[in-house]
């Protein structure tokens, strides 16, 4: 049990693991950004729609990819209890796992500050100078906000989420306050460090993403057209296509193909000695066995389904009130730090909302409904929805702002039918990835489930301490496929210009 490690430890090792994540991930992605959207390495569209594919695929899928490949029963067998008992083995093994998972997003955002970047600057340099100068003197200068943003957010994902560390037994703070909670063996000091490191996560990327997102962007007609990619000769490029292509072959489409081998692994007893066979049937029999978790699909897609629906309800509210009575800076604060509140947190403020702060004659919501999932998951779903929905607002406002102001006397249907046309498939691509998010979130919900409730995010994180067989790959497939279609959605906020 983790529960009663000391909070010197705990705090350390959060500081360890999220550093490292935030470094490698950070690092990753800068080098993957500036090589597919400026120097337009060898097949760069597909490498962005393979490192897309991951965004909105569950940290507890991944992990039971790389438990496929490298756990007990893969190809290359390295026994996640023997990790877990090796504690610089179990800290290896999160660092990683974090970090993989954190590229997607890491990779996004320092992209979409590449974007930002001052292009007839950088084209001038570029003549001027060269690529490797203006690399260094003018882009990498303006990307520190985004890389500062992009080390917070994979620092972010290791103490909000302990998933991965409950598999491996490594007692960060999100994991001791995990333990807590579901022992009822609460302790101040992990409580209080956890919350600290939550508020300045949240506020600082809350910040960066107002900074970023609600800010617009003034350029002048020179600067509006693509940034200028240099000119590498064919062996650099080659070179340089490789490094990426290797990145995204050892991060990206491992998992894929550890899950699609271990679907099809069979043991046959031959002579007395066990031999391992690989056959297509036995893939698709995995895949057929998906349907054994109907019931498990249809809680979370219910629960998913709800909490969507109030995210976008709740972001419709603050879209209107945020500019006539609250700084936008402000929501970006506070819901920054609600993204980053440890889920053992938020577990704990919803049971202690649902079972004693409301009168006893509604204490059935907590047994009988789906109120604690939802109330839960809000606080990850809603950051993301209102930052899709203002970011949309944004670009309104700065394409019809002024338009609006000449015209102000238009009666507020007309106003009401003219934001509905022009933001109708944004809300309809809010609700999908609000959807995936609560589809594929686990670690905020997990304690406030009510009696006879599963999803199919808590049977794959059962499943996932027994180690990863034929049928749980297969179910891992299909989640993560969901995923990638869901992720490469967000492509669609994504500019071609600007």
């Amino acid at each position: 049990m983790q529960w009663d490690v000391s909070i010197e430890l705990a705090t350390l090792l959060t500081l360890l693991i999220g550093a490292c994540v935030g470094a490698f991930a950070t690092l990753m992605a800068v080098v993957l950004s500036l090589s597919v959207f400026w120097f337009k390495i060898y097949g760069w569209k597909l490498a962005v729609a393979v490192v897309s594919s991951f965004l909105l695929v569950p940290i507890y899928v991944q992990a039971t990819a790389w438990s496929a490949g490298f756990g007990t029963n893969g190809w290359l067998r390295l026994s996640q209890v023997d990790a877990s008992k090796n504690a610089w083995m179990g800290i290896a093994s999160v660092v990683w796992i974090h970090a993989c998972a954190a590229i997607p997003f890491c990779f996004w955002i320092v992209s979409l500050g590449l974007r930002r970047a001052n292009r007839s600057a950088v084209d001038q340099a570029l003549v001027e100078v060269g690529p490797w100068h203006a690399l260094t003197r003018m882009v990498l200068p303006r990307l520190r906000v985004p890389m500062a943003a992009s080390f917070l957010w994979a620092f972010a994902s290791v103490q909000f989420d302990m998933v991965v560390t409950n598999l491996f037994q490594v007692p960060t703070l999100c994991e001791s306050v995990y333990q807590q909670v579901q022992f009822g063996k609460l302790r101040s000091a992990p409580i209080i460090a956890a919350w600290a490191f939550a508020i300045l996560c949240g506020l600082a990327i809350g910040f960066l993403g107002y900074w970023a997102g609600a800010l617009p962007v003034r350029r002048n007609s020179k600067e509006s057209g693509s940034m200028t990619s240099p000119v590498l000769s064919w062996p650099y490029r080659w070179i340089l296509s490789s490094g990426c292509w290797t990145i995204l072959m050892v991060c990206c489409v491992t998992p894929w193909m550890s899950l699609l081998t271990r679907m099809g692994f069979h043991t046959n007893l031959v002579e007395g000695a066990r031999v391992r066979t690989w056959g297509f049937s036995e893939c698709l029999s995995a895949l057929w066995h998906v349907q054994d978790f109907a019931s498990e699909f249809g809680w979370s897609v219910q629960l998913s389904l709800w909490a969507v629906s109030l995210s976008l309800l709740l972001t419709g509210i603050l879209i209107w009130l945020v500019p006539r009575f609250v700084h936008p800076i402000l929501v970006f604060g506070l819901l920054g730090c609600m993204i980053t509140t440890p889920g053992p947190l938020i577990n704990l403020m919803v049971g202690q909302l649902l079972n004693h702060w409301l009168p006893s004659p509604l204490g059935f919501l907590s047994d009988r409904t789906l109120l604690g999932p939802i109330l839960a998951i809000q606080f990850r779903v809603l950051p993301v929805v209102w930052g899709l929905l203002w970011l949309l607002q944004q670009q309104y406002s700065e394409r019809y702002g002024e338009l609006l102001r000449l015209e102000h006397n238009l009666p507020w249907q007309a106003r009401w039918y003219l934001w509905i046309r022009y933001s109708q498939w944004g809300w309809i691509i809010a609700l999908m990835i609000g959807f995936s998010v609560a589809f594929g979130d686990l670690a905020s919900y997990l304690l406030v489930q009510p009696p006879g409730v599963t999803t199919i995010a808590m049977r794959m994180f059962d499943l996932l301490h027994y180690g990863t067989k034929n049928r749980e790959a297969g179910l891992a497939v299909a989640l993560a496929l969901f995923g990638a279609i869901s992720s490469l959605v967000c492509l669609r906020f994504v500019p071609s210009k600007g």
